[in-house]
């Protein structure tokens, strides 16, 4: 017996490319919500083109990207080409019976589809449309396109991101594309509470770079009161002292350790042994610790370096200090913590796409009566054509074999090149990659 999941009844149509609406839905999909993703055999979703699993093409490269088979598990998939009136007359039909259609085109698209919410409304008066863009849809920038860097620079995270001694530093992922998504997941909730409570519909218009600046408050406010700038500090604390992180043994192995009390300071100075340096008066108090980093944190590196990044980190948990060493992909596949709370789930994909089974993240969240989960893999192209015209929408085989005549719906993409794929030798000498471990079904313990 399965539990009953708590949005199982509710409908999502999507049109989501790369993350921010993706992984929006992904979260709604986890919990039960029926999504029904659609794509273009003739523009496909970028993330189908890049980042392959074992960084192998396969026969059908466009079904085994890594980023769009995280992203889009659970959900049901129709191609679409909606620069076409029938493409726009299915998207619309799937539109009427659906609770919630979420987008993250820039605002001129939808419209040119003719599903704004205007249009939409007036097929289905309570629909929820969620439409998450870099800039929203009013203001000067509104027709803009955007991608993480843009706005997390727009934002202002971007000017507090890095070193003291060097340039802003970009996140090494779209940052505000997962911080857009959580917000716009919290949105979707909030309107559905909001349409059970008076039967009302409402568009939500978010703007990915205002939910970047809500990270922020403090530092805008800082500004706004005070007038203070506040630049990059790294890992540093405005006011807490040791705050950072510290070198291990091995190689480009770390550890975090924020202490924020005299107390933690104490039980920090006892699990080092109690070394001499502790008890100099420059490390007596907070603000002299804070005063003083560049020789507390030299101190403390040394003693870390002496350790692997997990011996530190049971070490200073172990005494009440918070630590946590800094793991790379395999070391949290491999993790105790996340074994122990069954983080990680495995899904198995169709043969055709020769991923076969591969553990995912699994559910950000544990609910104990309605708990979450991976119940199939993310669609290949156009893998649930017949399934959404056929029963869902009540369309004909003669139909449903007219639209793939057309060009309208398909299961292969129409003038894509094969995307090129860089040896993963190369892609260590570049950084790009650090730790590759082809053995993962070893590493895992998986049959």
């Amino acid at each position: 017996y399965m539990a009953k999941l708590p949005l199982e009844g509710i409908r999502i149509l999507e049109l989501g490319q790369l993350l921010a609406i993706p992984h929006a839905m992904k979260l709604l999909c986890d919990m039960g919500a029926e999504v029904i993703k659609i794509e273009s055999c003739v523009r496909l979703n970028f993330h189908r083109l890049s980042t392959f699993l074992d960084n192998d093409l396969g026969p059908n490269f466009w079904n085994r990207a890594a980023n769009y088979n995280d992203q889009n598990r659970n959900k049901y998939e129709i191609t679409l080409d909606l620069t076409k009136p029938q493409g726009q007359l299915v998207a619309r039909k799937l539109a009427l019976i659906s609770d919630i259609v979420a987008e993250n085109f820039t605002p001129r698209v939808m419209s040119s589809f003719g599903l704004g919410y205007e249009s939409l409304k007036e097929l289905k008066p309570d629909i929820i449309m969620l439409s998450s863009t870099g800039y929203g849809h009013v203001g000067p920038w509104y027709y803009y396109a955007a991608a993480g860097s843009t706005t997390e620079a727009a934002s202002g995270l971007l000017s507090i991101t890095g070193y003291p001694d060097r340039i802003p530093i970009l996140p090494n992922i779209p940052y505000n594309d997962y911080v857009g998504a959580l917000h716009g997941a919290f949105a979707v909730m909030a309107a559905l509470n909001y349409r059970r409570l008076t039967g009302k519909g409402q568009w939500i218009d978010l703007s990915q770079s205002q939910t970047g600046s809500a990270q922020i408050g403090e530092v805008l406010l800082d500004f706004i009161v005070n007038g203070r700038i506040q630049n990059q500090i790294g890992n540093r604390h405005p006011y807490l002292a040791p705050h950072g992180c510290y070198p291990c043994k091995g190689d480009d192995k770390w550890v975090v350790i924020a202490v924020s009390s005299d107390q933690e300071w104490q039980a920090l100075f006892a699990a080092m042994g109690e070394p001499l340096w502790c008890q100099d008066p420059m490390f007596a108090e907070t603000l002299s610790r804070w005063q003083n980093q560049d020789e507390l944190d030299m101190h403390i590196s040394q003693w870390t370096s002496q350790y692997d990044h997990y011996e530190v980190m049971n070490i200073l948990q172990q005494a009440g200090v918070p630590s946590g060493a800094v793991l790379n992909n395999k070391e949290l596949l491999l993790d105790p913590h996340y074994k122990a709370r069954d983080f990680y789930q495995m899904n198995d994909h169709p043969e055709e796409t020769g991923i076969g089974r591969r553990p995912y993240p699994g559910v950000t969240w544990k609910l104990s009566k309605t708990p979450g989960s991976i119940r199939k893999p993310a669609p290949t192209l156009g893998q649930d054509n017949e399934y959404i015209l056929g029963h869902l929408l009540g369309l004909s085989k003669n139909e449903i074999s007219e639209l793939e005549r057309e060009g309208i719906i398909g299961t292969v993409p129409l003038g894509v090149n094969q995307p090129r794929v860089i040896p993963l030798e190369t892609q260590k000498e570049l950084g790009i990659i650090t730790d590759y471990d082809p053995d993962y079904k070893d590493i895992l313990g998986i049959e």
